[in-house]
């Protein structure tokens, strides 16, 4: 199935779902990866929820980081509509946010992080496949960003869907997965699986 169909089919599904769905699910996704990856990295880039839009809620995660690993740097973007670009700011308690023309919180006056300085990226889809593509909200928003990054920052979507078999009109220049979180599951790609053959 192509990206378009699964776009709005998976858009309607996600609006389908109760306030509390997604809060269970997203629960359940930071359980997820809190269990699996070992919080040995030093900055990790993650998106703030549109709760409009019954996307995850990822404070729960934030809030986690902040208490039971301060060392690690939280690392949240910034939105330019005009080029179709993020930038990426340090997230800390005191950090000002602001919500932008399409719900995102995003930050006022934080510091800068260089996108070579990232070591995860948590990131917002709509479905994926097992081969780690992803289906997203098709501006190409993180598909540029994660060029921009390091060969190995450790790519991980985090999905309220298990994964489908496969995304037709996947491109080459789209940014695969290394994993992805479920509620129920941390899934390993198999584009990650053969990179580490």
């Amino acid at each position: 199935m192509n990206k378009q169909i699964l776009r709005k089919q998976f858009l309607q599904k996600r609006k389908q779902l109760f306030p509390q769905d997604i809060e269970q699910a997203s629960h359940a996704i930071k359980t997820q990866f809190f269990n699996y990856f070992s919080i040995n990295f030093d900055t990790l880039h993650i998106f703030l929820p549109i709760t409009k839009q019954n996307e995850i809620n990822t404070w729960p995660i934030i809030k986690q980081l902040f208490q039971q690993y301060p060392q690690v740097q939280v690392v949240i973007p910034k939105t330019n509509i005009q080029h179709q670009t993020l930038s990426h700011h340090f997230l800390d308690s005191n950090t000002k946010l602001i919500q932008n023309r399409w719900g995102i919180e995003e930050p006022i006056e934080a510091p800068t992080c260089a996108e070579k300085a990232i070591d995860m990226v948590l990131i917002p889809l709509l479905c994926f496949d097992q081969q780690g593509n992803r289906v997203g909200y098709g501006k190409g928003f993180y598909d540029r960003f994660l060029a921009e990054c390091r060969a190995d920052v450790i790519k991980v979507g985090l999905s309220l869907f298990d994964p489908i078999v496969q995304i037709s009109d996947a491109h080459a220049h789209d940014v695969q997965l290394d994993y992805c979180i479920t509620p129920y599951s941390v899934i390993q790609t198999q584009s990650h699986q053969l990179l580490n053959q």
